[in-house]
């Protein structure tokens, strides 16, 4: 699309949205009704920018034709008298939702007010409802396309607010009594299962836990497919069976069972189906033993880089690794967490490890590994990659990091990638790698 045959078509978007809301809504628009572009988007969606870029040819999409759940927020950017939104597919016509609900709040934390539930369409889904002064819009997919079954994309999105109307309140939630039943008690200084520091920790106290709980906020809702408990400096205090409950309200309630099974000695995994979520649940169902507490150094989830790097559908293949001032490196091909490559001395500039992922792959990031010896990372290190083990360009220089050294930059086409150490960091330690993860 030319440019200015694109602009012509925004322009004409907005009019178009007017005169949809006028022709369709149930409530009486006036001539003050307005279309806004939203202020932000977040949610679940990929690439969200997309659809606030006043672009029909770019998009935000679901990583997935079974997008049941994910949703998407609009905030309107203050409160406003809201009469409905647009979903414009733009170059994807088909890629609809089957059917989808819309709410509306003053505040993320709600209460959400629901405005319309009903079938996507093809070209533009739009929603309209009398209006309702509201500053936040989540659109929630209640159902696939089977018609098409393709991905969920919204090319650009559009808000309707119409001052000439007498807006009403969105009406308060009644508080319901919780009857449920409470958990036995709870971790002591949960706060430091967050702090990002893997020698503190969150602990029951005792070996009898059986029933205690955490909760844990995400601080907005989120697709969640893995719950990570990492133990620490106290890899045997695992729980004996535990379970991973989700809501999205803080409401005893609302909790619902997505995961049960067995704690593991040093990080305990739970994997589940996905599921949108804000809350995250972590009931101990019984002790280990008489003798080991249940301690929890760093809690994680799948939206944290660290857990993704340890997800081998994650990472790109390593076939062959070389190394000049490094030891033992063959050791990084294997998933034998007592092993390492290491320099053996604490004078190790100019050391490298280079490996072959056997083709060129995109990548985006490049991990060391240095755990258990959490304090054998590079005081300098660069990044280098190249297609054909001849010609190389450096993609990252800078400080190594106690536990793991993360490298991230732009997307590069590579086989080869080199880690150089440029500077020692002491006097006292060498250089170790348990693991290399690479991302693409």
């Amino acid at each position: 699309m030319k440019p200015k045959i694109k602009s012509l078509a925004l322009a004409m978007s907005a009019a178009l949205f007017v005169a949809l809301i006028g022709a369709s809504s149930p409530g009486q628009q006036t001539y003050q009704a307005v279309s806004v572009r939203p202020a932000a988007v977040s949610g679940d969606l990929l690439d969200l920018a997309n659809a606030n870029d006043q672009r029909v040819d770019t998009r935000a999409y679901s990583s997935r034709n079974d997008y049941v759940g994910q949703s998407v927020t609009i905030d309107v950017g203050s409160l406003q008298p809201v009469i409905g939104v647009i979903q414009d597919h733009g170059r994807w016509p088909t890629h609809y939702p089957g059917a989808y609900k819309t709410e509306v709040a003053a505040s993320p934390s709600g209460p959400w007010f629901r405005t319309f539930e009903g079938p996507g369409t093809r070209g533009t889904s739009k929603s309209v409802w009398p209006a309702i002064r509201a500053r936040y819009i989540r659109i929630t997919a209640t159902a696939v396309n089977t018609t098409y079954n393709e991905d969920w994309t919204i090319a650009e999105l559009k808000v309707g607010i119409d001052p000439g109307q007498t807006a009403r309140e969105i009406p308060q939630a009644e508080r319901q009594p919780d009857t449920s039943p409470k958990p036995a008690g709870s971790l002591r200084d949960i706060a430091l299962a967050s702090d990002g520091k893997i020698d503190t920790r969150a602990t029951s106290g005792t070996p009898n836990y059986a029933g205690m709980a955490f909760t844990y906020d995400l601080g907005g809702e989120y697709e969640l497919s893995r719950v990570v408990q990492v133990h620490g400096n106290w890899p045997e205090d695992y729980p004996g069976e535990y379970k991973v409950e989700v809501s999205r309200e803080r409401n005893e309630s609302r909790f619902r069972e997505v995961w049960r099974g067995s704690g593991e000695r040093g990080r305990s995994v739970a994997r589940f189906n996905p599921v949108v979520t804000r809350y995250v649940r972590i009931t101990a169902l019984r002790n280990r033993d008489d003798q080991h507490w249940w301690s929890i150094a760093e809690f994680r989830t799948n939206r944290d880089e660290d857990v993704v790097e340890d997800d081998d559908l994650a990472n790109r293949p390593i076939v062959a690794i070389t190394s000049k001032g490094v030891a033992n490196v063959n050791s990084l091909l294997n998933d034998n967490n007592t092993t390492r490559a290491t320099t053996g001395t604490a004078n190790y500039a100019g050391s490298w490890v280079q490996v072959d992922m056997g083709g060129n792959y995109t990548v985006t990031r490049v991990t060391q590994i240095h755990e258990p010896d959490r304090a054998d990372f590079p005081g300098l290190y660069r990044v280098e990659v190249s297609e054909d083990g001849r010609r190389w360009r450096t993609v990252f220089e800078g400080a190594g990091e106690r536990g793991r050294s993360s490298a991230n930059f732009d997307a590069v086409r590579a086989r080869f990638i080199r880690i150089t150490a440029i500077r020692n960091r002491d006097l006292e330690h060498s250089w170790s790698i348990y693991r290399v993860k690479i991302k693409g």
